[in-house]
């Protein structure tokens, strides 16, 4: 069995990207059972661990990066983002050794797009990275206290994709189809990106060892129906409903030669491996945040000052009331910078 745990980023702002990211986890081979007490092995994420001097724990993206370590001055904004992300980068045995050597094989559908993004194009050369960004990941020596104690028995974590929309890919994604005149929104690009991400994982040939996996979504919004997402990215599968409620709606997806249950639960990051997604959208994020708000630091004119945003509703507003001029010197559009629905 193998499961996929899959988390977001960035579903609420009104600049920057939707980053979605998944973690994959390989297990017995030969099981088909899932219970509560397999469900409840990957509670050791939790069990918190020092790295780098730190505390660590896999947790809801936004506690682990507001946590009072970061309130204190860590050195970097993405400091226990860096450190939790560090750990998974080792257990994953990845080869890499900085942030930009790693980003084409994480986002591997959407590294071409940061090239045509000016804010975004500095993320794939260590030499335009702010100093205030992790360039290197921690060494193995320094994770290895995590690696030890978050061994998960009888799992292990095998990779982590992410897919990083942009606010010109998700304009595009909500434009009117030119035969029905319907628009998508932000909740059909969510599922459709979060199903796809996987579809892509699946691809993996490692994973034709396992006939059956399990995967978890964080269910957004009061959205409770998935069968028919489910059917447009597997249109070959044979889908069954086991349960659509308020907390959880599951479905089983049968493949030519693969069993998958499909689980979309509301706080879905309390479970370790969506906890772990989560972190690894959150960091991914974060970084190009860190980008946009420099880009527009070194560009900016007019009277008002200067001041970041993490591009969420009532800040973004006061951002693009101030970024006005700038914008227009640099001939940017309002649909390459600003989701529209």
């Amino acid at each position: 069995m193998f499961l996929i745990a899959v988390d977001e980023a960035g579903y609420g702002p009104k600049l920057g990207p939707l980053v979605v990211a998944a973690t994959r986890w390989d297990g017995p081979v030969d099981s088909e059972e899932w219970s509560d007490d397999t469900a409840n092995r990957f509670d050791l994420l939790k069990t918190p661990v020092r790295i780098d001097g730190q505390r660590i724990v896999i947790d809801d993206s936004k506690k682990v990066f507001q946590s009072r370590t970061q309130r204190r001055g860590d050195s970097s904004p993405l400091g226990n983002l860096h450190r939790a992300l560090s750990f998974a980068h080792h257990a994953m045995q990845r080869p890499e050794s900085t942030w930009q050597q790693r980003l084409p094989t994480l986002i591997p559908d959407d590294i071409e797009q940061l090239s045509a993004i000016p804010w975004l194009s500095g993320m794939r050369q260590a030499t335009n990275w702010p100093t205030d960004l992790p360039t290197k990941w921690l060494s193995r020596e320094t994770v290895e206290p995590a690696i030890q104690a978050w061994q998960v028995p009888d799992w292990c974590l095998h990779e982590a994709r992410a897919r990083l929309v942009t606010a010109k890919a998700f304009n595009a994604f909500c434009e009117p189809c030119p035969d029905t005149g319907r628009a998508a929104n932000k909740s059909d690009l969510l599922g459709e990106t979060s199903l796809n991400l996987v579809a892509s994982m699946l691809r993996d040939p490692a994973l034709k060892q396992h006939r059956h996996g399990q995967i978890f979504f964080d269910r957004h919004g009061g959205r409770r129906y998935y069968a028919g997402v489910l059917s447009a990215t597997f249109p070959d599968a044979n889908i069954r409903v086991v349960q659509e409620t308020n907390r959880c709606s599951s479905y089983d997806v049968r493949l030519d030669d693969q069993t998958l249950r499909m689980h979309f639960t509301v706080k879905g990051d309390s479970f370790a491996p969506v906890a772990l997604s989560s972190l690894h959208a959150k960091c991914l994020r974060e970084i190009a945040m860190t980008f946009f708000n420099d880009y527009f630091q070194r560009h900016w004119s007019g009277d008002i000052p200067f001041q970041p945003t993490a591009g969420y509703p009532v800040d973004a507003d006061r951002f693009l009331v101030a970024a006005e001029h700038t914008c227009r010197q640099q001939s940017i559009s309002p649909s390459d910078l600003v989701r529209t629905r």
